[in-house]
């Protein structure tokens, strides 16, 4: 799964998917749309569930700091 927000300058997103070890991994990626600052973390989560929970979390904090989702 994958899904990403934006402002006019920035973007932030995530994509929830196995590693090569089958671990469940949430990959989160941010940055400026016009510049090369940006930042990679990974997460690792227990199973698909919780991933689906961090990211509907995410969607809450992101909608609030007025980042819109938009289709990937």
């Amino acid at each position: 799964m994958r899904v990403r927000w934006e402002t006019s300058t920035r973007y932030y997103e995530v994509r929830l998917m196995r590693d090569l070890l089958q671990d469940w991994v949430l990959v989160v990626s941010r940055g400026g749309k016009t510049s090369r600052l940006g930042a990679l973390r990974t997460l690792f989560v227990s199973s698909e569930e919780e991933g689906m929970k961090m990211i509907e979390a995410l969607e809450k904090v992101r909608t609030r700091r007025g980042y819109v989702r938009v289709p990937v």
